[in-house]
């Protein structure tokens, strides 16, 4: 087999021919193989941005491409392409088959670069591939471009959502995230937490298709209530069990404080004790060990009102497990009576906020809907950040979290 042959089937390239091989010394030192590879003479050219087809050459220039390396050597390819004049995009480059649109790596480069990225920050990728590290930034926004251009409309077909801020950085800089329960992947991000970003989702979704959401799933912010009942007044809102349930843990953490320094002056004994059960007041009466059990059973003895505490949070939890909508909003009605007539404040002032979003509560418990998924993508978009160093955009950032959670599709090349 001869050696143009051989790289032509190595390269995995269709449609060109090799035309010379070399071996280059590069400004740095180091070795580079340029492998030149020829098209058809006469073939129809296309313009890369709009796709349309045409003949006419306004004039040719010799680009070149970087490519996976070749026995851990650089290799880069070198091609004359044609320059057209596109009645719609003006004069570009002609489209070649192995490289996107604007960049001067190859399809197979960039593919196996963004894999890397899902995997290991952009700095390692950088150094492994030996590219920049904005180059590394620019591989991904090409790659998500393409998915998102070539894929359905993420927006088309939605039913039930979720909707959550993330902290993507110090300084109070946040993102607003929809995904989608059914297929579980982010739909739509944003800069900023407001009910103006709220608004440009459901603007950008559209009349019809919001008119199509059956529930909404969100935490008890009255931001996000007021902006989906005003442009989705049929989707029934999921108050997410995970904020309701921290309102209680919270009231408990409260009285346990407030007891805990006043036992401080009274009985220092006795405060260290109960400065000892903070993280087993969060345990579930269900997942005690026999130990813990014996704490809870000194609790009730000691400190009537942080155990009758610990109670209505564990009740509350309870209240989640009703199998129909008739039994759940019975035993909410129940629980919120005992908190309202507890003589506890703090858990008087979460009776009174449940109160208010009793029927999202509900709503949650019978449809199953909770922000788990999202609390837990909240977690990946915060990973994302902290082993990327940062981003230098935040265009950068959204592609990062659209390749990752949004399940684009990206393989190795083969």
């Amino acid at each position: 087999m001869r050696v143009a042959q051989l790289l032509k089937r190595l390269l995995r390239l269709d449609g060109v021919r090799v035309t010379g091989v070399e071996l280059v010394e590069r400004a740095d030192g180091d070795e580079e193989v340029v492998i030149d590879v020829a098209r058809r003479e006469r073939r129809r050219m296309r313009c890369p941005w709009c796709g349309r087809g045409t003949r006419a050459i306004y004039d040719r220039r010799v680009r070149s491409w970087r490519h996976l390396d070749l026995l851990r050597v650089r290799c880069r390819l070198r091609c004359e392409v044609r320059r057209i004049d596109c009645l719609r995009c003006g004069v570009v480059s002609e489209e070649v088959p192995w490289a996107r649109p604007g960049a001067r790596v190859t399809r197979a480069f960039e593919d196996t670069c963004v894999w890397l990225v899902r995997q290991a920050p952009k700095s390692v990728v950088a150094e492994l591939l030996r590219v920049d590290w904005a180059t590394v930034g620019r591989m991904i926004e090409r790659v998500v471009d393409e998915a998102l251009g070539d894929a359905p409309d993420w927006l088309d077909g939605l039913r039930r959502i979720g909707i959550d801020e993330v902290a993507y950085r110090k300084g109070r800089h946040y993102l607003t995230c929809v995904v989608c329960h059914d297929t579980g992947r982010i739909v739509w991000a944003r800069p900023g937490r407001s009910q103006r970003v709220v608004r440009a989702f459901f603007d950008e979704l559209g009349p019809q298709r919001t008119a199509l959401l059956e529930a909404v799933s969100c935490d008890l912010h009255g931001m996000w209530r007021a902006v989906i009942e005003e442009r989705a007044p049929r989707a029934r809102i999921c108050a997410d069990p995970f904020h309701v349930v921290r309102l209680a843990t919270e009231a408990l953490e409260t009285l346990r404080r407030g007891d805990w320094q006043r036992l401080r002056r009274e009985d220092p004994g006795a405060a260290r004790w109960l400065k000892g059960t903070r993280f087993l007041l969060r345990r579930r009466a269900d997942g005690l060990h026999d130990r813990e059990r014996s704490i809870i059973d000194g609790l009730a003895a000691t400190n009537e009102r942080i155990y009758r505490g610990w109670l209505l949070v564990d009740q509350l939890r309870v209240v989640y497990q009703a199998p129909d909508r008739e039994e759940a909003s019975a035993l909410l009605d129940a629980w919120l009576y005992a908190a309202a007539t507890s003589d506890l404040d703090p858990f008087v002032r979460v009776a009174v906020t449940l109160d208010e979003h009793a029927e999202a509560i509900v709503n949650a418990i019978e449809l199953r809907l909770t922000n788990a998924r999202l609390e837990a993508m909240n977690s990946t978009v915060r990973l994302i950040s902290h082993r990327s160093r940062g981003f230098r955009s935040i265009e950068s950032l959204l592609a990062m979290i659209q390749l990752v959670c949004g399940r684009i599709p990206v393989s190795l090349p083969t």
